[in-house]
């Protein structure tokens, strides 16, 4: 088992991370470390009361099984949205209703029969812009999680977590590094703003010249200009230099990540 956890820990932070893949590769650790057949990924928003949902892999049923949701979530305990639920650590559905009243509740013949779902436990991850996130982890094979599966989702929650928070720093850098606007308070000009967002991201001249419509010859000009108003001599010094210009978490707002969404209204 030790060898299997650092094999999907090495696939969780592999190259490439990001907000998109993270989705999937949480979906596939938790498929196989825990052992569930579908995650659904649960983000919400406390100010504007939003609610995203989304699933790997979704399945058809999925969408007449949100409405049984929609009516029942906010009395259900163990799905409510809720980040002092279990004091933040991963909790199943058994820690709060048993197998009787879960099989005759509504939410269960409405929403998680519907789905094909016939358990279901939940892992709160750690959020860089103020939302809840949450992900949702379904049994569509008949069974139900036990304390062992409760012990896997323990040892996964904090690498989880701080996988999550990778992927968002990456996206808030990128979302900046984006943004030629920011850059203009160094003195740059919105060319050489392009110019230096489009090296950041280790675009090559040519391929600069390219995105831009430009000339070699001049993208080489911007380039050292932003040298000289930058006060760098190179290009990984420049990118750092543009890291911090234009640095702004609270300006990032993650886009929807994954290959279904649905909106559950509240």
């Amino acid at each position: 088992m030790q060898k299997q956890f650092s094999e999907l820990l090495a696939v969780l932070f592999a190259p490439g991370l990001d907000l998109v893949t993270f989705c999937t590769r949480a979906a596939e650790i938790l498929r196989v470390g825990v052992g569930c057949q579908q995650v659904s990924f649960v983000n919400f928003d406390p100010v504007t009361g939003r609610l995203d949902v989304d699933f790997d892999p979704y399945f058809p049923e999925m969408a007449a099984a949100l409405e049984g949701f929609g009516r029942h979530m906010t009395r259900y305990p163990c799905f409510n949205c809720d980040p002092a639920v279990n004091g933040g650590k991963p909790f199943l559905r058994a820690d709060f209703l048993s197998d009787a009243e879960f099989y005759s509740s509504g939410i269960y013949l409405e929403g998680f029969k519907v789905a094909g779902i016939s358990d279901h436990a939940a892992m709160l991850l750690p959020s860089a812009d103020g939302t809840v996130f949450f992900l949702g982890l379904e049994r569509r094979d008949g069974g139900v999680f036990r304390p062992r599966h409760r012990r896997c989702m323990d040892e996964l929650q904090p690498h989880l977590g701080n996988a999550r928070l990778l992927a968002q720093a990456f996206a808030t850098r990128e979302q900046a590094l984006t943004d030629p606007v920011a850059l203009y308070r160094a003195g740059l000009t919105p060319r050489e703003a392009d110019t230096l967002s489009l090296l950041s991201a280790g675009k090559t001249n040519p391929e600069i010249a390219t995105v831009l419509g430009l000339c070699v010859t001049t993208v080489k000009s911007y380039v050292s200009a932003i040298f000289d108003k930058l006060g760098v001599d190179n290009r990984h010094a420049a990118a750092v230099r543009a890291g911090e210009l234009t640095r702004s978490p609270a300006c990032f707002h993650p886009p929807v990540a994954h290959r279904a969404s649905t909106v559950v209204p509240l």
